[in-house]
């Protein structure tokens, strides 16, 4: 089994940093996509039926609360497989030094930074539309009062 996470850790925080970019284009264009939908909800509000505008609001919801929370963690484990390849190539190389050691371990503090990068927008994202989904649905239950009183 060490072996085999030896084998991981040789390739490096590459596929992780691969992963963490997907995450992030496919983050922005969800978060494109839910301001132009919101904007869309807000007009036609109050055409929707309550559960029907319950489920609308929190679309891509769980996106957001997942990559946010997870992220941070991807780029870690990056790092951890970045550090354990630099400290293989620092007991295969003929040269014995700080140098040699100090490439990969910024290499895989990118990662890292990387999962920040990813999450922070993501959880902006999430409480931003968790908030504005409250909103639009206070809006629509005052005006559903409003309209069932005599």
């Amino acid at each position: 089994m060490a072996k085999l996470i030896l084998n991981l850790a040789i390739v490096g925080g590459d596929p992780v940093l691969m992963l963490l970019i997907a995450l992030s284009v496919i983050s922005v264009a969800f978060i494109v996509e839910k301001i132009f939908f919101m904007r869309k909800i807000e007009k036609e509000l109050f055409s929707y039926a309550p559960s029907d505008l319950r489920s609308t609001l929190n679309k891509r919801l769980g996106f957001f609360a997942t990559v946010g929370s997870n992220a941070p963690f991807i780029g870690l484990f990056g790092t951890v497989l970045g550090i354990m390849k630099a400290f293989h190539d620092l007991a295969i190389s003929q040269d014995f030094g700080v140098r040699v050691v100090m490439n990969g371990i910024a290499e895989a503090l990118s990662s890292t930074a990387l999962g920040l990068f990813v999450a922070v927008p993501c959880v902006i994202a999430y409480n931003y539309f968790v908030r504005k989904a409250r909103d639009l649905n206070y809006i629509y239950e005052e005006h559903t009062d409003a309209q069932s009183k005599p």
